[in-house]
């Protein structure tokens, strides 16, 4: 398949680097990756989806804020879901998108689900890929997660780097993480998300920013309200051997979508779209109509 292009779209002066696939005269489909991860972990995906539709597509994936080739947030700043929605929606005016297809995995997931609840006459159809928002909390864990997160911040802060002596090193970290992942891709993964430092060692270009707590619980009667405003076909995949499979907490949540398939993917942890690119494009183009 061709290489994707590099695009840079402004975010209140926040460069947010997105890699896309295709022409602008195809269906648009915007894919929105996980916690820790990058644009370039769905190119495997990209590459069965491109062959299987029926139909051109004009695909995007960005990087987060704080993520791959995405910018830091500057001094005093920090990383919260609404931000996260806040780029999803400067991208989506920069590419002049009304209406257009929308997937999201793990921590994308959760963004997605709160873009659509936000604007739900934008979406077309929406894919929640082992992403319908963290484990619940309760009002009463947030004084203890404010103070969590405080302290996080002042030790560790930026200063949380985990050093490598060769991407290869970095690809050896995302297998034992994954054993699914193949070795030529976690090569190409590590090669997209590392970069050397100053002393020569390889980290990864993620914000260490992202390792501390999150101050704010994340609440599920929140997240209810946000998917009860979805207003189109949500179809919700989830790996067969992945750890998320067993929350039971989900099944509130689920019954909060109006309209709603869900599936389940083998061969496949959490990682769906690295570990079977095949079986979820199988399910994912026929409800997205390519």
């Amino acid at each position: 398949m061709p290489e994707p292009r590099h695009r840079i779209v402004d975010a209140r002066g926040l460069a947010i680097h997105c890699l896309e696939w295709g022409e602008p005269t195809g269906t648009p489909l915007l894919l929105i990756h996980g916690f820790l991860d990058q644009a370039f972990s769905w190119s495997p995906f990209v590459d069965v989806l491109m062959r299987r539709a029926n139909q051109p597509l004009w695909i995007i994936a960005p990087d987060g804020r704080g993520h791959g080739d995405s910018d830091w947030i500057g001094a005093g700043g920090y990383y919260h879901f609404p931000d996260y929605v806040f780029d999803l929606s400067c991208v989506v005016r920069a590419l002049g998108l009304s209406q257009f297809n929308l997937v999201g995995h793990s921590m994308g997931g959760t963004i997605s689900l709160l873009y659509g609840g936000a604007f739900p006459k934008q979406i077309l159809r929406l894919v929640l890929i082992e992403g319908v928002g963290p484990v619940g909390m309760h009002f009463s864990d947030a004084p203890v997660r404010m103070e969590q997160w405080i302290g996080e911040v002042h030790h560790r802060g930026r200063d949380h780097f985990r050093e490598y002596t060769s991407v290869a090193a970095g690809a050896s970290q995302l297998q034992q993480t994954n054993p699914r992942l193949n070795e030529k891709f976690a090569l190409a993964l590590a090669d997209a998300g590392m970069r050397q430092n100053e002393k020569g060692k390889w980290v990864w270009k993620f914000d260490p920013l992202h390792r501390t707590a999150a101050p704010q619980p994340f609440y599920t009667a929140q997240a209810i309200e946000f998917l009860r405003r979805i207003e189109c076909a949500v179809l919700i995949v989830d790996g067969k051997e992945s750890h998320q499979s067993k929350r039971t907490d989900k099944r509130q949540r689920y019954a909060a979508i109006a309209n709603r398939r869900q599936t389940v993917i083998a061969n496949a942890g959490h990682m769906v779209h690295q570990d079977n690119p095949v079986g979820l494009a199988e399910v994912v183009v026929p409800f997205l109509q390519l």
